[in-house]
């Protein structure tokens, strides 16, 4: 239930998880609500998996409920039925009427319906080899996305311990214990598919520290509007980034996602199911689940288990030599490197985060450290999905940039950045704007298309922006969440909302010239609005009845 309401309402979700219920207005994660489709698909896959455990919980307290002289009206045990109907299915290859492909086809089907039969074994131990590719597609998808290494750790010896356990009881001389086979199957789908989601959670909540002091104190100083009083001002950068990957890892955004995770359920399910009928038929099976001193099968899995460490320790261990000479890059995938002496192009870097939040001097913050140098090598790769500088320059988009087609978050705060380059467009992945000039070097413009195909983009928050005129058009942010628009000083209108159907907070501040506000009908959940210094609006009867002799509809001191 818990997975089908982060795919449903995925924010209100998180926030619950998370506590953050109050900051922003709801709005602090800013999760990208999927489409109707991923929605449909998601929740259908999900809610199939949830009806194959509730039956499995059904079907075993009905077994145990039900009078053991039921059974009694049933005297032909399961063993018998299985030699039958294979019987049967043998006679009805033998006919001469039979085609050769169907013939062959009942005669695979007889031998699979003797559980006990090598070939069936092998069935199953081939199909151990599947769980164990969906296992390993998993983990490749945690090392993609930089998850944190003590999560990769943990999930690696999981993997390969399933291995190494299914090969050890190949070798158990008992051969009577397919209830043991089984439930080691059970424990360790069980820890893939439930307990590494619930240690991600964990591992979020543990690592999630918030000044929430400061930020009380910010609630109470400053007014409704003011940036002060976001809860991202006081949270940390990195740390918010790392969990926000997390939290969104447990969601399935792609048909790799839902191929896997459903997988691995539904073996999950497959199995108990069996549990349960070898609890209550412990004759059904009578030898074990999979091939006994199966040299070849017990070395694949030995081997597999080993390559899988090696993979693993020397994905993690290379990438992080890679991305040595780059301090600034806080997360990156863990991926096999060949490292290559004197390179700083091979860091395949997620995340650039590099702020300086209180600079010391007035020459620091005038000319701050140039991260075009930085920046340019890190992109090169076309990995970066995070980018947030601060107090840092960068004055032009470097053209390495245009190749991370997934870039996500871009935050550049007084960077000296005063124009975007016209494949600024090209980043339809974005989900997170954040660019604030400064009075001595603004951004002066913005392409006109630059938001047409951002419909995956949440938040933007635009300010100092002083001699802008027009803004793009905002048709393209069907997703948007929360929208500031700060110290725009000769922007004449602000662009139609009309289609802002998801917006949740509107700040305008410090805007002058704008005479009126465009139509907010369009909009329903709006949970927060707030303007704040002066406007035109408020003193030209926009509004309805103003004080004219208030300070707002004096002349503007800039």
């Amino acid at each position: 239930m818990w997975l089908i309401l982060l795919h449903v309402a995925p924010n209100d979700t998180v926030n619950s998880v998370m506590n953050t219920k109050n900051f922003d207005y709801g709005s602090f994660w800013l999760m990208v609500d999927p489409s109707k489709a991923v929605v449909g698909v998601a929740t259908f896959g999900i809610s199939v998996v949830a009806l194959g455990y509730l039956s499995v919980l059904v079907k075993m307290l009905t077994c145990f409920r039900r009078p053991k002289n039921a059974y009694l009206l049933h005297p032909v045990t399961s063993k018998e039925l299985a030699h039958k109907v294979g019987k049967a299915l043998t006679d009805a290859a033998d006919r001469r009427l039979s085609s050769r492909v169907t013939s062959s086809t009942k005669k695979l089907a007889s031998v699979l319906t003797h559980e006990e039969s090598p070939a069936g074994k092998r069935i199953k131990l081939l199909m151990k080899f599947g769980d164990l590719a969906l296992e390993t597609l998993l983990l490749y998808q945690m090392l993609e996305a930089g998850s944190p290494p003590v999560l990769v750790g943990i999930f690696t010896f999981v993997a390969a311990s399933n291995a190494l356990a299914c090969a050890a009881m190949m070798f158990v001389p008992h051969e009577r214990a397919p209830l043991a086979e089984i439930f080691i199957d059970i424990l360790f789908d069980f820890l893939i598919i439930i307990g590494c989601p619930m240690l991600v959670v964990l591992y979020c909540l543990s690592t999630f520290t918030f000044d929430h002091a400061k930020f009380a104190i910010n609630l109470e100083v400053f007014p409704p509007g003011w940036f002060e009083q976001g809860a991202s001002v006081i949270a940390d950068a990195e740390q918010i980034a790392v969990i926000y990957e997390g939290l969104k890892s447990l969601r399935i955004m792609t048909a790799l996602n839902f191929f896997t995770r459903i997988g691995v359920n539904i073996t999950l399910c497959f199995r108990r199911r069996l549990a349960v009928d070898l609890i209550h038929k412990p004759k059904k099976q009578q030898s074990s689940v999979y091939p006994k001193r199966h040299a070849f099968g017990a070395a694949f899995l030995v081997v597999y288990a080993a390559m899988l460490i090696i993979f693993v320790e020397e994905s993690v261990r290379t990438s992080s030599l890679a991305c040595q000479p780059h301090p600034e890059c806080v997360v990156n995938a863990r991926r096999w490197t060949t490292l290559e002496d004197g390179s700083l192009t091979q860091c395949p870097c997620l995340m650039l985060i590099d702020r300086d939040l209180a600079p010391k001097t007035y020459a620091e913050w005038e000319n701050p450290t140039n991260m075009t140098e930085k920046v340019a090598p890190l992109a090169a790769k076309g990995e970066l999905q995070t980018v947030q500088l601060t107090n840092r320059y960068l004055g032009v988009l470097p053209e390495e940039l245009r190749l991370c087609k997934n870039l996500r978050h871009l935050s550049l705060e007084y960077t000296h950045t005063q124009t975007f380059p016209a494949w600024i467009k090209e980043f339809t992945n974005l989900e997170f704007v954040h660019v604030e000039s400064k009075f001595t070097s603004p951004v002066v413009v913005l392409p006109d298309d630059m938001f047409d195909d951002m419909s995956a983009l949440t938040f933007i928050h635009f300010a100092v922006f002083i001699p802008m005129t027009k803004l793009p058009s905002f048709d393209g942010l069907t997703n948007l969440k929360s929208l500031t628009l700060a110290v725009f000083l000769l922007l004449e209108e602000v662009p139609s909302l009309d289609k802002l159907h998801n917006l949740e907070r509107l700040v305008l501040a410090s805007m002058p010239t704008i005479k009126s506000l465009p139509d907010f009908s369009p909009i329903k959940d709006l949970k927060s609005f707030a303007a704040s210094d002066r406007g035109a609006w408020c003193c030209n009867g926009f509004l309805g009845d103003c004080d004219l002799r208030d300070g707002k509809c004096g002349v503007h001191p800039l």
